[in-house]
């Protein structure tokens, strides 16, 4: 498990970024929108699925991503 950044595109625009929390759950990264407490563990409350081949590193240390897809309309906070 890793925890991360990552800069995705609000609406499609490359001037409108919003950040949040990436989580590598068994190396598929998800974007989370919220966390709960689960036996003294913090875990992914409510998370949408990225496609890792959009996924790019923004730092050399690799806690930093952007997101170069889409995050859906519906599934944005």
């Amino acid at each position: 498990m890793q925890f991360a950044r990552v800069y995705y595109s609000a609406n499609g625009s490359d001037t409108q970024v919003k950040a949040g929390d990436l989580f590598f759950s068994q190396g598929r990264p998800l974007l989370v929108f919220s966390w709960r407490r689960n036996g003294g563990r913090r875990v992914p409350q409510d998370a949408v699925p990225l496609d890792p081949a959009k996924l790019r590193p923004a730092s050399s240390n690799g806690t930093i991503f952007r997101y170069e897809g889409e995050v859906g309309r519906e599934l944005r906070p």
